[in-house]
């Protein structure tokens, strides 16, 4: 996904032996992973630190 001052990217990659792994880049800087031990971003707090690193970059 493309904005004006942000290049913000998802990705999931599904594995066969788990649930996948999702990740989230803003500007190129890794903000969350399920590979790397972000698990599920299923609580407001995980959602919260995705949504300021956007806005943080929307900001710019």
């Amino acid at each position: 996904m493309k904005f004006p001052n942000a290049d913000i990217k998802f990705s999931f990659e599904a594995t066969p032996q788990a649930t996948g792994f999702f990740e989230v880049e803003v500007n190129g800087e890794l903000v969350h992973s399920k590979k790397n031990g972000g698990g599920h971003v299923d609580n407001q707090e995980k959602v919260e630190r995705i949504f300021a690193k956007i806005g943080e970059a929307l900001a710019k």
